[in-house]
């Protein structure tokens, strides 16, 4: 009845009213009251969630965090660090990230605590990072590697079905995202393993 009651008011003021109502104020899923409304550029609008993934130098995923509606990314890398070293007990030397997750604050932490490079790719990471530090092999390198991401997140998407949750509430989401990245994860181990057999 509750959420009757949020439809019928967003509805009048939406249709009615002519007023732009905030997706906060909307009933967006009876069956799923966790999900989220997420643009992203000039996509097409979708309802779900927007886990965000880390990832080691060995292609495994290190660290998964789905937070609560459309959070932006960069409020997210802070945390998506602190549980990278939590759940691997390694300090990364070398952080590289999109656009999405420009955070002066947080790069200039992790700056002074020993990080080597900490490289933001595209038109904003230029803007937070001195040309020399731009033009350098380190920073260069670690651009480059980005693209060992996208490879990361097309293969959990379609050959995991990650994109795709089969649950409902964000808990329960939370767990089955993590049950598709461990099986990523073995995956890769067993992919690593066969390629160390054939170098031996």
């Amino acid at each position: 009845m509750k959420d009757l009651q949020k439809v019928i008011d967003s509805s009048t003021r939406r249709v009615l009213k002519k007023e732009d109502v905030k997706s906060t104020d909307k009933v967006l899923s009876i069956i799923d009251p966790s999900v989220a409304c997420i643009v992203k550029g000039g996509r097409e609008a979708i309802f779900g969630y927007k886990p965000q993934l880390g990832r080691s130098k060995n292609g495994f995923i290190s660290a998964l965090i789905v937070p609560e509606g459309n959070a932006a990314d960069s409020g997210q890398l802070d945390a998506m660090i602190e549980q990278q070293i939590s759940n691997t007990q390694v300090q990364p030397t070398i952080i590289s990230t999109d656009d999405g997750y420009a955070n002066t604050a947080v790069r200039n932490k992790w700056l002074l605590k020993d990080v080597k490079a900490f490289s933001i790719s595209g038109s904003k990471g230029k803007r937070l990072t001195p040309e020399e530090e731009w033009d350098s092999e380190i920073y260069r390198e670690a651009r480059n590697n980005r693209s060992a991401v996208e490879s990361l997140m097309f293969c959990i998407k379609f050959s995991f079905n990650f994109g795709r949750n089969m649950r409902r509430g964000i808990e329960n989401v939370r767990n089955e995202m993590m049950e598709k990245v461990l099986a990523y994860n073995f995956s890769r181990m067993v992919k690593i393993r066969r390629r160390q057999l054939l170098a031996t």
